[in-house]
């Protein structure tokens, strides 16, 4: 048989044959040496626990770009410490991808708002709004009208960590005072005893009804 003839009809075998042993090597490469040896891909780090800082050099060290995607309010966790992270901490991904980092707020803390003068319906409001919860409601002697909120306990401007409770107190209106008989008394020793009262003497003037005519 002419050689050239035989070389020919050989050659698909040897294409075959040389791409099996490719293939197989790949399989066998892929088999023996974790994905993660690979240039394109990297595993993960678990980050969680971590300051966003620290947590951010751990995941540009292995290639990837540390992303601050929320923040969220946390009752234990302090401020800027990584809560979740996503891809998460153990998966392989292809160097340069996005780790979104979910990090703390820290604890939520908010600032008694200003109710003086509102009504109690209104305060109550304003009150939840800013993320607190009414307390009790008491009534106090005031010069303000009666209904009207004069205070609160904490006193508006405080700032709290929240959940936090703001009682209310209103006014019940000015203090009312039982005037004293005061006939037959001197025009100083009535206005000594209304002022011990809190009252205040107006003007004064003589009784001439009980005078007769000439």
């Amino acid at each position: 048989m002419n050689p050239r003839a035989l070389s020919r009809r050989a050659f698909p075998y040897l294409v075959v044959a040389v791409g099996g042993f490719l293939l197989a090597y790949v399989g066998l490469f892929l088999f023996a040496f974790p994905a993660d040896v690979l240039p394109d891909d990297g595993r993960v780090p678990n980050v969680v626990g971590m300051p966003f800082d620290e947590a951010a050099a751990a995941v540009d060290k292995v290639g990837f770009l540390a992303v601050k995607s929320e923040t969220r309010f946390h009752k234990t966790t302090a401020a800027d410490v990584i809560l979740q992270q996503d891809p998460p901490a153990g998966s392989l991904q292809k160097r340069g991808t996005d780790i979104h980092l979910a990090v703390s707020g820290g604890q939520r803390r908010a600032t008694v708002p200003e109710v003086a003068g509102t009504t109690q319906q209104q305060a109550r409001i304003v009150i939840e709004n800013a993320g607190f919860q009414v307390g009790s409601v008491v009534q106090q002697t005031s010069d303000q009208p009666r209904g009207a909120v004069i205070s609160t306990d904490p006193p508006a401007g405080t700032a709290l960590e929240l959940p936090a409770v703001v009682s209310i107190a209103l006014s019940r209106g000015p203090a009312t005072v039982q005037v004293p008989d005061l006939t037959g008394r001197t025009l100083a020793d009535a206005r000594s005893t209304l002022e011990q009262l809190g009252l205040q003497v107006g003007a004064t003037s003589p009784d001439t009804s009980s005078v007769q005519p000439e």
